[in-house]
Parts: structure tokens; sequence; C-alpha cells
């Protein structure tokens, strides 16, 4: 039997993760560009929105003709024309002229401010009385308010959001330069695991690391790959193995990764030219039988078979790596929120490792308490009642009843 022979800390782990360098780029229509990492600084070209327009229905006048208007002594103005929604006036302004405009309306020249529709008389067809005076450039947006020209609008490394894609939209760019998705390969292992369509026999369950690792996944834009099933036999699992490496940038293997005589993915690793064995072992619990290794640019996990304990790796390491995959700018925005909570009560830790414990929420006497879900890491229930998770510096013996504790959200 095999033991653990290159066991590395969390903080090993994720130095290690950050000399993986962003994926290639491709070109895509900003349809299409949600959730993508911006692969090069988006600089304007123009000033938005290019012209001086209304922000409210009413007349554009000039300011200074409206000073010392009142209710008790409305000044009037002659209405001159009227601007047409989508087009440059054919008119100008002169002192004691005004025009009809509507909000997102082209000021005319002469004009610097809008007088809302409500604080207006019309006395006559042509003729309006104003009963309060207005500031330069009130009711107005500036040619360059919303977008100056040359202006660094988005940078480089950054998730597009819906208000990302508008703002692209309304500079004329129809398509960007974004970091390739990466994709991850799936496998799952094991005499006992069979599809979730068959009825277990005796011994035998059904797979759930697939659908929980391919789900998460898919939250953060990465392409699964599913490439179902293999038992504990090694050629079966190199065939599927070489078919990962040859479609996907990561490679996630559950099952086979701790010290047991079927367990074969350390063998299947070092068996491919060039592979570099990085841990076989985290400190971490659960989690602790991981075994991570690079090929290339490409990373091969070999994760616990039991679904708590693979989730907890993926959490914990594989959210940072694939944000490293997608050229974000900050890698760790992959992580999930947080929240402070109190912790309800003590919970024991053993010094030399990570622990991370499942939390559910709740509200008492205006606190956010944690309280503790307890349960071995085969349990998927125990991910399904829980809210998230908290971390057990390695260095700590445990926490105490009280304690403020944040909680990485699910």
């Amino acid at each position: 039997m095999r033991s653990f022979f290159k066991v590395k800390t969390a903080k090993e782990v994720l130095e290690f993760l950050r000399t993986v360098q962003p994926l290639g780029t491709e070109s895509v229509y900003i349809t299409d560009a949600l959730n993508r990492i911006l692969a090069s600084d988006i600089v304007s070209s123009e000033d938005i929105p290019g012209f001086q327009r209304s922000t409210v229905d009413g007349y554009a006048l000039g300011a200074k003709d409206t000073f010392g208007a009142s209710e008790n002594l409305p000044t009037p103005f002659a209405i001159v024309g009227e601007v047409k929604m989508g087009r440059k006036p054919n008119f100008d302004l002169n002192r004691g002229e005004c025009a009809l405009i509507s909000t997102g309306g082209m000021l005319p020249k002469g004009a610097d401010a809008v007088l809302m529709v409500e604080y207006s008389q019309k006395v006559e067809d042509t003729v309006v009385e104003i009963s309060r005076p207005v500031s330069p450039l009130e009711n107005v947006i500036l040619s360059d308010d919303d977008v100056k020209k040359g202006q660094v609008i988005l940078q480089k490394g950054t998730r597009l959001r819906p208000q990302d894609l508008g703002i692209l939209a309304g500079l004329g760019v129809s398509t960007v330069a974004v970091f390739c998705k990466p994709k991850a390969a799936i496998i799952s292992t094991g005499e006992e695991i069979v599809d979730v369509t068959q009825t277990p026999k005796p011994g035998q369950v059904r797979d759930i690391n697939t659908y929980t690792l391919g789900g998460l996944c898919t939250q953060l834009g990465v392409e699964p790959i599913y490439l179902g099933l293999a038992g504990d036999r090694f050629e079966q699992l190199k065939v599927l193995f070489e078919k990962a490496l040859s479609q996907a940038d990561v490679i996630l293997l559950s099952g086979g990764s701790s010290v047991g005589a079927k367990d074969l993915t350390l063998d299947l690793f070092l068996s491919f030219a060039d592979v570099e064995l990085m841990a076989h072992g985290v400190s971490i619990s659960p989690g602790k039988p991981t075994i991570i290794a690079r090929k290339g640019n490409k990373t091969l996990w070999g994760l616990p078979g039991h679904p708590v304990s693979a989730m907890v790796i993926f959490d914990v390491f594989l959210r940072y790596l694939f944000g490293r995959l997608s050229g974000l700018s900050d890698p760790a925005a992959f992580h999930r929120p947080t929240v402070e909570a109190e912790l309800d009560r003590n919970i024991e830790s053993a010094s030399g490792r990570e622990d991370y414990i499942r939390v559910r929420l709740s509200h008492e006497d205006g606190r956010l308490v944690a309280k503790p879900i307890l349960g071995k890491s085969g349990l998927i229930s125990t991910m399904v009642e829980a809210d998230g998770i908290i971390r057990i510096d390695m260095n700590t013996e445990g926490l105490y009843q009280g304690d403020r504790v944040t909680v990485r959200l699910f």
C-alpha cells in the first residue's frame, strides 16, 4: 500500500495555481459575451452621447433669459420650433426664444438649459410663460457626460455584466476579444458507481460527483465535458483520460485518489509523459486524499470519491484555478460571497490541517447564527442542508461558541 508522500498545505497548492496561465482569446458578438472575461482594455473612440440632450420634457432655452421669472411675474418666451427626436434641430434660438423638446432630444444652438413643462403655461400657440428660473445646464446631459473619447471604459480581466454590454453597444462595439472558456473533463471512477438511470444493486451507489462537479463548473461559466464512468481498471481509465487530455484544460477524476489497493489515479497520472506531480494529499479536511498534477498548462485532479470532499476541494482550489484560466484580473472573484455570523457551539479541530465545516444559518434575536452540520463526507444530504461552510485555520485547535466566523455561502 502506497502512503501519501507529497502532502501540501492549502497555501502551497494556491501558490502553485498562481503559476497557471490564462487561456487563449477569441472574438465573440456582444450577445454572447455575458459573463465572459475581457482579453483587452476597451477604450472609447468617441464621446457619448455626442451631443447635448434633454433629460426631461419641456422647453429648450437660454438659462440667463429665465432669471427673475416667478409665479407672480412669469416671463414670456416665443416658441420658434420643436425638436424632433433623433434629428438635429434645423433652427437656432435667439434671446427670448424657446423650443419644445422631449426627453432625449438634442438641444438647438442657443439653448443651454431645459425648463420642465410643469413650470410653464402656454398662453398662445407661439407664446409660453415660465414661472421659475433655470440654471445653465439644468436638465441637460453634456456631449461627454456619459463617456469621454479616449477613456478606458472596461479593463482587461473584467467579467462582463449586462450593463457592460450596454456601454459596449453604446460605443458601437459589436464584437469583443475575450478569454476562451475553460473546459473541464469529468470522470467518475469506482466499481461501485452506477449511472443515474440505473437501480443500484446491493453494494452499489448512483453517480453523484458527475452532477455536482458539472453544476459547479456551469455556475462559473466553465464548460463541463461529461466523459462518464470508469471502473477500477487501469486501461479503461487511461483511454478515458487520453480523451480528456485532448479535449479539456482541467481534468476532474473523482474516486481512486486515496491509498487503497485499487486506487489507480496516481499511477494513471504518472503514466503520461511530462506530467509533474504537485501534491499527493492536501492538509485539509474533508478532502485530504486529493492528487494534483500538471501537464503543460493543463491541471489534473484526482478528487476524493466522497461528494462533500470533492465539493470542498472545488470550492477551495478549483474556483481560483478557473478564475486564473478565465483571465480574471482578480481570480478570487470566482469565490463565493461571504457573511459574518456567530457560532452557536464549540468545534474541535486537529492542528496541522484546515477544517471546513458545513453550517446552517438562522436569525436569532437580531443575530445571524451559524449552526454546524456534522456528518461524514460521504453524505451529500449534509451539503443540501447547509447554507455555506466555515474555515478553521490549520494552526487553530478549534472554535468556541460565540466566535465570529466567516461563512462562504452556497
